[in-house]
């Protein structure tokens, strides 16, 4: 049962943002082109690619629940 939480809450939270996965490959992509502008060192593209993915997930996270949160109320 636990086992299947995971999934269950990524499943709930697809059918009520399907956008949410459309976004995912979108974040990556502007990740590495905004890393591969200010660096030319592979592995330097790949940690600041790593960096940046964190950034901004963080922050289109939190926006994301509080459109949720905010949702919820209406």
């Amino acid at each position: 049962m636990f086992d299947m939480l995971p999934t269950l809450l990524l499943a709930q939270l697809a059918d009520r943002v399907p956008g949410v996965f459309f976004g995912l490959p979108l974040l990556a992509l502007a990740s590495l082109v905004f890393a591969a502008t200010r660096h030319e060192d592979p592995a330097a593209i790949g940690l600041a690619t790593v960096h940046w993915a964190v950034w901004l997930g963080g922050i289109l996270g939190v926006v994301l629940a509080a459109v949720l949160l905010f949702g919820s109320f209406v």
